[in-house]
């Protein structure tokens, strides 16, 4: 009875955000993203003095109660500043973290992580809890776990150092890399999560609702992380525009949303576990410098 009362209140609760959706929700003030002539890197502290340009933002955070596995809550707030060239939009994301988790290969570890999340159909407001199957929303997730792997190859002696393995297949029976593909399905199928090398930190995904988060074919966004004094800040970049129908697309003087997840690999944060915004939150990007 408990679970039927659960599965009843969560129903509820999203036909109520559907219909808070469709007849349009309190809209907080525009993020303004400045145009800038200068170039901003993918490296968190030389774009500092280039993002101290844009206005801040505080977005209020909450623990992810709708489904399971519920949880979440030790990140109160995110901070946002936003900058476009008019080729390509930059978003740097900070907030406090006591612990920096960059390794999730333990059973019970778990990884920082944060993503944004965008109409993928400009024009219209998706469920904001991962959109739904008329309306999908692009959603872009940098984690922590990710980025360590660009320094170092992901490699279970990492975290067992001690370990002893009788005889390894794929090194053995496998003479090319596509034949050692054969013992690591999820890397023959694609799996970005089973790569044994990693060119980016990001995951480009789109998602129809819940359970349907989906990684893409096309991978468009890079970005890059530092931990440093209790804080994490993450710099996310895209070109405007791509050919990918399952992206968000962005326009100089146009006006789109997002909102934003963070996982907080102390707390044990994964999947649904983590903290999120309850709202859209309007992206305004400055028409160009004429």
């Amino acid at each position: 009875m408990r679970q039927i009362a659960g599965a009843v209140v969560a129903g509820v609760l999203l036909v109520v955000l559907d219909l808070v959706t469709a007849a349009g929700q309190p809209q907080p003030p525009p993020i303004d993203v400045l145009f800038t002539a200068a170039k901003v890197p993918l490296d968190v502290d030389r774009a500092a003095a280039v993002f101290t340009r844009a206005p801040a933002r505080t977005i209020p955070m909450m623990p992810q109660t709708i489904i399971r596995p519920h949880g979440g809550g030790t990140v109160k707030e995110v901070r946002l500043r936003a900058l476009h060239d008019g080729r390509t939009l930059f978003l740097e994301l900070s907030w406090a973290d006591a612990t920096a988790n960059t390794a999730d290969r333990r059973q019970r570890e778990f990884t920082d992580a944060v993503a944004l999340q965008f109409p993928v159909q400009p024009g219209t407001l998706p469920n904001p809890f991962m959109g739904d199957a008329r309306h999908p929303v692009n959603i872009w997730q940098w984690k922590a776990s990710w980025q360590e792997d660009l320094a170092r190859a992901a490699d279970l002696r990492r975290s067992y150092p001690a370990m002893a393995v009788d005889y390894y297949y794929d090194v053995h029976l496998a003479k090319t890399e596509r034949a050692r593909q054969g013992f690591n399905a999820g890397a023959a199928a694609g799996n970005l999560r089973s790569a044994t090398a990693r060119t980016s930190a990001a995951e480009d995904l789109v998602a129809w609702g819940f359970g349907t988060l989906t990684t893409q074919p096309r991978q468009d966004v890079a970005a890059v992380g530092r931990w440093k004094a209790g804080r994490w800040t993450v710099i996310m970049v895209r070109s405007l525009r791509t050919p990918d129908e399952a992206d968000a697309q962005f326009q100089p003087g146009e006006t789109t949303h997002l909102n934003v997840a963070v996982w907080d690999g102390g707390n044990e944060d994964r999947n649904g576990q983590k903290n999120i915004t309850l709202m859209w939150w309007p992206l305004r990007l400055t028409p160009l410098r004429r």
